[in-house]
């Protein structure tokens, strides 16, 4: 964790000027990151489990295995 934080600190001194050259995508990666943040918050706030098995039900394994005769 610590390695990450001192990263982004080192990352956010060097490349901030470097894509001031490139307003759209700075743009864009700030609409992800608040789009990713938003979800995630929104989905830890509910209280819905996710339900491995109900989903292994309803999508299932669609391919049916082939059978292979030996010569």
């Amino acid at each position: 964790m610590i390695a990450a934080v001192i990263t982004l600190v080192l990352m956010l001194i060097f490349a901030t000027g470097f894509l001031r050259q490139y307003m759209v995508l700075v743009s864009s990666l700030t609409a992800y990151g608040v789009s990713t943040i938003v979800c995630v918050i929104i989905s830890l706030m509910g209280n819905e489990r996710f339900d491995f098995d109900l989903i292994k039900e309803r999508v299932g394994d669609y391919d049916t295995p082939k059978k292979v005769s030996a010569k």
